[in-house]
């Protein structure tokens, strides 16, 4: 079991959004005797599915949709292909940083520019 100030340490995020994620029902901490809200480790891996959901280009209210598994296909493919878009144009980036430094081919990073 985690306190709040303990899950907020171990997912990276504040107290007050752990509380507004309780509030959005997308966690639930339990009261103790002594009034302490304490999480589970169920609590703790949504949390930071929440986290890498949003990571993928998700709001919070479209990660609560998938939690509960009303999942939108169509919405989910979009992101997907944003992700996609979005690693090819660092991908691209990337190259020529490293053709720049003389550890890839700059002339072929040109070619495939211009194509």
């Amino acid at each position: 079991m985690y306190r709040i100030s303990e899950l907020a340490a171990e997912v990276g995020l504040s107290r007050t959004a752990l509380l507004y994620y309780e509030k959005q029902n997308l966690i639930s901490g339990k009261r103790l005797s002594n009034g302490y809200r304490v999480y589970s480790d169920k609590d703790l891996q949504r949390v930071r599915l929440i986290q890498q959901l949003q990571a993928g280009g998700l709001t919070l209210k479209e990660c609560k949709a998938c939690l509960e598994a009303k999942v939108d296909r169509a919405l989910l493919q979009q992101r997907l292909q944003v992700l996609d878009d979005e690693i090819e144009q660092k991908q691209r980036s990337r190259d020529l940083l490293a053709a720049m430094l003389g550890e890839g081919d700059l002339k072929a990073w040109h070619e495939g520019w211009i194509s």
